[in-house]
């Protein structure tokens, strides 16, 4: 990971992205928001003014926008500050070179720190299908090193072992850890074993740190976000729902949402992802019953009731979340539900799993009349159950 310092360096355009949908959010300390809030409300601490927020945020977009370094990003707050009267707050002065030095590289370093974080914990989660082994590499020479960051360098972990979910680096302020990621292959011939992390005792970490940029920003859970106004809630609502909308997912991209849309609190807002494309040839035996579409869609709400179903023998558990994805490709076997309206098509995905025992998933498609076409298929619910796909209600198609 390149150091974010005072020279020039690439843009990543998710970083890009991750910094210009942050929500100005005024607050007189930076941790008055908590966690994945920050993944999403931009704020600097003793920012009460609306100006003085956007000002910063403006420059920093800019900063990551052109590739620029330290050097230049500080030129402009400097001559924001002096525009403005704005020295940090809580008042401080123009003459406090010292502190206002300190205060505007924090503020460069912390915004492009975890932007950049977030960027490569996207691009990992969407290679993890391939590169699925991640290790934490922690600074074992020069200044700021910490014990409790040290003790983590070289752990090795699957990309769904819920160790990212706290300590996906930046874990503190000035912190220059990252994560490298290796093939199976590539983990055996190097000597990396993925542990547990439910089986091991952790050192601890900065507590305003214990949260991954990148998760939040890809599947929030705005349950726990309760620090922020109810106005700025509703415009990142907004933000996320443009943003994802359409978004085709990856394996390690589906499997970060459906665990987070899994969990007990979580408040589901209706985005529509991509969740799946069908395999060539099971998409062909869909066109003879006017399947007409690739495309698997899914909101996050028919992902979190799939997976929250009230009868705990029909719950899917986590350890088969894999296979939900690769179900929605490739299904071991199609049926037609032979009572389905003339508009409305239910299709079923299913795959055994031993002892008479289902993974089910149940989709529809409608008809547009406008089109004249039936939509993709959506997934509408899913769970294991008994097999009892006969005959009488259910015809096989593949």
């Amino acid at each position: 990971m390149p150091s974010v310092s005072t020279g020039r360096f690439p843009a990543p355009v998710l970083a890009e992205e991750f910094l210009e949908k942050k929500i100005d959010t005024p607050t007189e300390r930076w941790d008055d928001l908590k966690w994945g809030e920050h993944a999403h409300a931009f704020t600097v601490a003793h920012s009460n003014e609306a100006a003085v927020l956007d000002a910063i945020q403006g420059l920093l977009n800019k900063a990551m926008r052109e590739g620029v370094g330290f050097q230049s990003f500080r030129k402009g707050m400097l001559d924001m500050m002096k525009e403005k009267g704005w020295y940090g707050g809580a008042g401080h002065t123009g003459d406090e070179k010292r502190y206002i030095n300190w205060r505007v590289k924090t503020i460069y370093e912390t915004n492009m720190r975890t932007a950049y974080a977030q960027a490569q914990y996207r691009k990992q989660v969407q290679g993890a299908g391939l590169r699925p082994i991640w290790v934490y590499q922690s600074q074992l020479s020069g200044n700021n090193r910490r014990q409790e960051h040290l003790a983590l360098h070289g752990k090795a972990y699957r990309y769904d072992d819920a160790f990212w979910d706290r300590y996906y680096p930046p874990n503190g302020w000035g912190c220059r850890c990252y994560v490298t990621t290796k093939s199976e292959a590539g983990a055996e011939r190097e000597g990396i074993t993925a542990g547990d992390s439910t089986t091991e005792t952790l050192p601890d970490i900065d507590g305003t740190w214990a949260y991954n940029a990148g998760r939040e920003a890809l599947a929030p859970n705005f349950a726990k976000y309760t620090n922020l106004p109810k106005e700025t809630l509703k415009q990142i609502y907004a933000k996320y729902h443009r943003s994802m909308d359409g978004t085709r997912m990856t394996e390690g991209e589906f499997k970060t949402l459906i665990t987070r849309t899994a969990e007990a609190d979580y408040k589901p807002l209706n985005v529509n992802y991509q969740v799946g494309n069908l395999e060539a040839g099971r998409f062909e035996a869909m066109r003879r019953f006017g399947v007409r579409d690739s495309k698997i869609m899914a909101t996050d709400h028919d992902l979190w009731h799939g997976t929250d179903d009230k009868n705990a023998k029909r719950k899917i558990p986590k350890e088969l979340f894999n296979e939900v994805y690769q179900t929605l490709q490739e299904p071991e076997m199609i049926y037609r539900a032979k009572k389905s309206k003339d508009t409305i098509k239910e299709i079923h995905f299913v795959k055994k799993l031993g002892k008479n025992k289902v993974l089910k998933i149940v989709l529809k498609a409608w008809f547009n009349k406008e089109k004249e076409t039936y939509t993709a298929l959506r997934v509408i619910t899913m769970g294991v159950v008994e097999n009892n796909y006969g005959d009488t209600v259910y015809e096989k198609i593949w």
